[in-house]
């Protein structure tokens, strides 16, 4: 905060320098300084008072020239953007035309009814029509007329193979045919997908895309336009998809193909798409939305009532002429594209009135604009006379600020240099001088790296690196560690805190440096004391954590990283309880409530058994021996838990083993004496039998052997 007070005062004094002081008769300064010294001078102050006064009139008469230049320019650009919208328009309407012709035609195919051909021949004179009216705005156009031509050509070769042939052939057959299929059979040498009016269609797209690319030109900074805008040009987009659903479903009725069925699903989500958009935009005008809204409604009337069951009827393989002659349809989309004119029309009324109300806002703008612009330029006048005296005095202060600011620069302990945008030194301090044992006439001229030679990076362990001055300027506002070398080529660690300001429309930059030569030794044993302790850490055999009063982790030494699968980055910042998994004591819990500690460092001292079941990361259960410490502040207030624990898994697993090896030795010797006493028995009984079975009948000689039985099972034993 410090250093940039200071630049800022630095650039205060930069800029009271570039201004004389009034009334100085030194010669040797510039053209420039003479004549601001003279401006501002007490000389021919009527003079030039009266030059002010004519500079006034002057800007007045440049103004008023500008804001007549302004308005002519705001009819010409409401008189090009009429005619653009008109092109837009009249182009929709063509491509509108081409689709309902291409509907009648298809009609007229299906049903036979003449008044398809009425409507047919109608649209044909309706797109003469719409085409020589685009004709005569795209005259100075020489590439939109040839797309015109182009799209002429189309349509008429459209007509003279396509439509007429079939119209005429059809025409020729006597009564309606039995079925869709055979009229459709009667036209089959065509697709009534073809491509010609699809490139007619594309023309007249590719025009209104350019055309409403040159009207959003047009429209900047005139919002009060957009949306009437936008509105004309959904409107016959509107219209374009119901006439397209109309289309594709004769299509369908005709041929009874799947892709007619997709085109007419696509002009649907069309036209709901756009009912969308023109819901939003008609939101606040409720004639406008009711009449959107009817639109609708007779649109799921017609689909509802005629499209859906026609179509239906067809994909069954029933004979929809029938129900494509009654007709039921037509008088609903009469009333949509009635309701869509009467729509347009208000629309138009709306932009009409929209445009006249901005013409006048803008009469009324210009002239308030040069009202004020007249009355800024007189006071500009009358407050000549007082602006003299007000620099004469700002000038006076300015002196007082400078012997200030250059006192304070001379005497502070931070070396300063001043670097322009080609990284050459301009001024420098005492202190700077001091510090690279060069005078200032010796810096000034030189480049800044030449006293700066090499940077450090972001990283903490990165190493000096060559550095340019475009790359140091980078990192205005920070704190940079550079390598400084003084005059005897001796480098030292400098930190410098580049700012930058603007003096004369000059930029420059000011460089405070200081000398962090100790600081950095300092750094130096504190980091390899660390990486001792790091060392030692890491080689004990034991498992080491250690935590802050919340319990939560900020050593994890390797061992422990082995016992609880935690690596250190990802434990390092977790609660004590989330990495060191242990069986609870319900004892030491309660004896821990009981304690009332208030952290969680005190908890764990007492809640911590002194053996338990550590449990790691990927599920491995160990037994563990653990101790807990406290580490303590200087106010020997409990700051932390410092955690050893050690595996006596294996420890355990061996006195478990040794102990049923004892018992196991001991049960050997208690079966080895029961079966001597057993073997003793056994001898006598087995000695009487022997003697008795002397004396005894045939059916009772197998107790001998029963016997010697007897004996085996004992020595098994």
């Amino acid at each position: 905060m410090a250093e940039d007070l200071l630049s800022r005062d630095y650039q205060k004094l930069l800029m009271s320098q570039s201004e004389p002081p009034v009334g100085s008769s030194d010669k040797k300064r510039g053209f420039f300084r003479r004549s601001m010294a003279w401006l501002f001078s007490q000389r021919h102050f009527h003079f030039k008072l009266l030059s002010g006064t004519a500079a006034g009139v002057i800007v007045i008469v440049f103004l008023a020239g500008i804001f007549l230049y302004v308005t002519l320019r705001n009819h010409q650009q409401e008189i090009l953007r009429a005619r653009t919208i008109a092109i837009i328009r009249l182009s929709s309407r063509i491509e509108n035309d081409i689709v309902a012709l291409e509907t009648g035609h298809r009609g007229f195919l299906l049903t036979g009814k003449p008044l398809y051909i009425d409507a047919f021949q109608s649209r044909r004179e309706l797109i003469k029509r719409h085409t020589d009216d685009l004709n005569s705005l795209i005259l100075h156009n020489l590439k939109e007329r040839k797309g015109l031509m182009k799209v002429q050509g189309v349509v008429q070769s459209w007509l003279d193979t396509v439509a007429l042939p079939e119209i005429q052939s059809r025409q020729a057959k006597n009564g309606t045919p039995a079925t869709a299929e055979e009229a459709f059979a009667r036209t089959e040498s065509v697709a009534l997908g073809n491509s010609l009016l699809d490139q007619a269609r594309e023309i007249l797209q590719s025009l209104q895309d350019e055309e409403q690319i040159v009207l959003n030109q047009r429209m900047q900074g005139q919002e009060w336009a957009t949306q009437s805008t936008q509105i004309l040009d959904f409107i016959p987009k509107l219209e374009r998809s119901v006439l397209e659903m109309q289309k594709e479903k004769r299509g369908y009725l005709l041929t009874g193909e799947a892709n007619f069925v997709e085109a007419y699903k696509r002009a649907v989500t069309d036209f709901y798409t756009y009912n969308g958009y023109l819901s939003i935009l008609v939101a606040n005008a409720p004639g406008q939305a009711e009449l959107l809204a009817e639109v609708r409604s007779n649109v799921e009337r017609w689909i509802n009532g005629s499209a859906v069951p026609e179509m239906d009827a067809k994909s069954a393989g029933q004979d929809v002429t029938a129900l494509a002659s009654s007709g039921n349809g037509e008088a609903l989309m009469a009333d949509i594209r009635q309701t869509l004119t009467n729509l347009e029309k208000n629309e138009l009324g709306v932009y009409e009135r929209r445009t006249a109300a901005a013409s006048r806002e803008r009469v009324i703008e210009t002239s308030a604009l040069g009202g004020l612009a007249f009355l800024a330029v007189v006071l500009l006048v009358v407050s000549n006379s007082y602006s003299f005296v007000l620099v004469r005095w700002q000038l006076a202060k300015l002196e007082g600020i400078e012997a200030r600011i250059r006192s304070i620069i001379q005497n502070i302990l931070d070396g300063m240099i001043t670097v322009d945008e080609q990284g050459v030194i301009c001024s420098t301090n005492p202190a700077a001088e001091k510090m690279f044992g060069y005078s200032e006439k010796e810096m000034v001229g030189q480049k800044f790296t030449k006293l700066v030679p090499k940077s450090y990076g972001s990283e903490p362990d990165a190493k000096p690196v060559i550095c340019a001055w475009p790359e140091m300027a980078k990192r205005t506002g920070h704190t940079t560690l550079v390598l400084g070398r003084t005059r005897k080529l001796v480098s030292f660690p400098l930190e410098i805190s580049l700012s930058q300001m603007e003096v004369d429309r000059q930029k420059l930059y000011v460089a405070m440096m200081r000398d962090v030569k100790e600081r950095k030794r300092f750094e130096t044993e504190i980091a390899a004391e660390k990486e001792s302790l790091a060392v030692t850490l890491r080689s004990i055999g034991d498992g080491v954590i250690t935590t802050d009063v919340q319990g939560k982790i900020i050593i994890l030494n390797n061992e422990a990283e082995r016992l609880t699968g935690w690596p250190s980055r990802e434990a390092i910042g977790k609660p004590l309880r989330a990495v060191f998994n242990i069986a609870s004591d319900p004892a030491a819990q309660t004896r821990a409530q009981q304690s009332g500690y208030r952290t969680e460092a005190q908890s764990i001292l007492v809640g911590l058994p002194e053996n338990a079941t550590l449990t790691s990361r990927d599920g491995t259960a160990r037994v563990i021996e653990q101790t807990a410490s406290p580490i303590r502040d200087d106010k020997n207030e409990v700051a932390g838990v410092v955690l050893v624990f050690r595996d006596i898994t294996e420890r355990q697993r061996g006195e478990t083993e040794r102990r049923k090896a004892e018992t196991l030795e001991q049960l050997g010797l208690l079966a080895g004496g029961i079966a001597h006493d057993f073997n003793n028995l056994l001898t006598a009984i087995i000695g009487n039998i022997s003697l008795a079975s002397l004396l005894l009948p045939p059916e009772l000689s197998q107790l001998p052997s029963a016997a010697k039985d007897y004996g085996e099972m004992a020595a098994r034993l």
